[in-house]
């Protein structure tokens, strides 16, 4: 007989109830509060086994009697499992695990526009040449803000939705395609060749942010949503020079949704 099926985000599936069996015991004399561990229990649960996206997941009555503890509990605890995006929740008819995040390998503009990685779609919204404020000094180590920097916003999008909206900046004297190549995707032309340049290592700071109005208009979310920011340094060398020196400053913002972040940046 075919299982019946349940609409969830509009779309027919099959249904399949996520088991609880093996669930972890929570420690009621640990410091940590129950709400905590009964989130990072069930979050190991659904990293464990590859459950269907649209699975139903454990209602609060079964949570109760599996784990022992009250609504009080349990409900905090779904909270966290929905703002982490492991489940999230339609109304009057309970909790469903959520389609697994893509993940993604951090890379600034610079690095996307000189290997051209076919998997990823960038959109330039802007592309111009301005001076630098103080911070894009800082990070770029340039010793005075008279020096002209590309300045690049442009959208990342590598699909399932998972989007990234990234605001570049970068040295014209140290990478002189970056500016033109950026004009050349802008308008349709071809881009010129991005030689001459040589990448090294990476680093990046992560924090927790929300989309404003206009960066969620340009991602495909709704403000207010949460995002993933990075702020994001590029190194790398002329070719035929040994000093290393900071090409890129980037702020790059995340669909908190849909994306996970890989830091291979060495």
């Amino acid at each position: 007989m075919a299982k019946p099926t349940q609409t969830v985000r509009g779309r027919p599936r099959q249904s399949a109830d996520v088991s609880l069996a093996g669930s972890t015991t929570l420690d009621r004399n640990s410091e940590v509060p129950l709400y905590f561990q009964l989130a990072a229990a069930l979050k190991v649960m659904l990293e464990a086994e590859p459950w269907e996206p649209g699975a139903r997941f454990a209602s609060e009555r079964e949570l109760e009697e599996q784990f022992k503890v009250s609504r009080a509990v349990i409900r905090p605890a779904l909270d966290l499992l929905v703002g982490d995006g492991a489940i999230f929740r339609v109304k009057g008819s309970g909790a469903f695990v959520a389609p697994p995040r893509h993940e993604i390998e951090v890379a600034g503009l610079v690095r996307l526009l000189f290997e051209r990685l076919g998997d990823r779609t960038v959109t330039i919204l802007s592309a111009r040449e301005r001076q630098p404020n103080r911070t894009v000094s800082h990070f770029l180590e340039m010793p005075d803000r008279e020096t002209p920097v590309a300045h690049v916003t442009a959208v990342v999008d590598f699909g399932r939705p998972s989007v990234c909206l990234a605001d570049s900046f970068s040295s014209v004297a140290h990478v002189p395609w970056f500016l033109s190549t950026a004009q050349a995707l802008q308008s349709g032309g071809f881009p010129p060749s991005a030689n001459g340049t040589e990448l090294t290592r990476a680093t990046v700071a992560v924090e927790h942010t929300f989309f404003g109005e206009w960066g969620a208009s340009q991602v495909g979310s709704m403000a207010g949503d949460p995002a993933i920011m990075g702020r994001f340094v590029q190194f790398g060398r002329r070719v035929g020079e040994e000093q290393e020196q900071p090409l890129e400053f980037a702020r790059l913002i995340y669909r908190a949704d849909s994306a996970q972040l890989s830091f291979e940046l060495g």
